[in-house]
């Protein structure tokens, strides 16, 4: 049996994901650990190892579906909503409310684009501001999620999305991506 952490070369990139990836988490979850016994604190009381296990496993994006090339992958309601510590009925209010994008798949589900989101799960500065401007106009999410991925002429031929990452989500980064978004839709509506 292979141990973790040993160099691994060979196979599909697919099983070299799966390899780096559960190194990655045995680093980080080990790192966790020492830091929570550092501290005096006591790893016994985190719970469940298995539902822990659970809750951790359900921040991986789902990636089955057609769009994952250009715009995935998406996370569940059932996994965002594990991973934020929040009901669904919260992630239904802040999509309602136009401060988080969720795309309605052909059988009515949600699912949430996992390139809005930074590593601590906060949705990236600029992109909440401008799928804010694209739901009061009635834009629906599959639209707002080409238009934020989509390179373009208004930001140097990035994406609004690679543009806000490229310039580390700077006020003045956020202001061309909010500005974009609403000259874009007036011009749909005009």
């Amino acid at each position: 049996m292979e141990r973790l952490g040993t160099p691994r070369t060979t196979g599909t990139p697919a099983e070299q994901f799966h390899h780096d990836l559960l190194d990655a988490l045995h680093d980080a979850v080990e790192a966790r650990l020492r830091t929570v016994e550092r501290r005096g604190g006591d790893i016994a009381q985190l719970g469940d190892p298995h539902e822990l296990a659970e809750r951790m496993a359900a921040t991986l994006p789902v990636a089955a579906h057609p769009f994952d090339v250009e715009l995935g992958p998406f996370y569940d309601t059932t996994g965002l909503s594990r991973w934020w510590g929040v009901s669904r009925q919260a992630l239904a209010d802040r999509v309602r409310r136009g401060t988080l994008l969720a795309c309605r798949t052909f059988d009515g589900h949600l699912v949430y684009p996992a390139f809005q989101f930074a590593r601590d799960g906060a949705v990236r500065p600029g992109i909440a501001e401008a799928v804010a401007v694209f739901s009061r106009a009635g834009v629906d999410g599959w639209t707002a999620a080409i238009w934020l991925t989509t390179a373009s002429a208004a930001f140097d031929g990035d994406s609004a999305v690679d543009h806000l990452v490229v310039h580390r989500a700077s006020a003045a980064a956020v202001r061309r991506v909010l500005r974009q978004a609403q000259a874009d839709v007036a011009a749909w509506a005009a």
